[in-house]
């Protein structure tokens, strides 16, 4: 018997936001809701693990930060989108992220 898994509370995306200095780390499902936010440690391990297993993508259009990010953080902060669970097409680590995010 096939059993279809629920999903529904699996990270699809990995949102960084702002600055390494300054970078909140969001998650969400396939449909685009808002899962939680990465409370990482001083040296960003779990992040960095979070990046090796996934590619940069588009932010998808139906994604809203609005209600979850202000928008005085928003304004003018780098934005990058990651698809998790996807074999990365080149590597990816916190150090790149970080300095296209600077």
């Amino acid at each position: 018997m096939d059993t279809i898994k629920d999903r529904t509370h699996s990270a699809k995306y990995l949102i960084l936001i702002g600055s390494r200095m300054a970078r909140r780390s969001l998650l969400f499902n396939r449909e685009h809701r808002y899962l939680s936010e990465v409370i990482d440690d001083q040296d960003g391990l779990m992040v960095d693990a979070l990046l090796r297993s996934g590619n940069r993508c588009v932010l998808p259009g139906t994604l809203r930060l609005e209600g979850i990010v202000p928008a005085a953080q928003l304004a003018g902060a780098a934005v990058q989108c990651f698809v998790l669970g996807e074999a990365p097409s080149h590597p990816f680590g916190l150090e790149a992220a970080s300095s296209s995010a600077a």
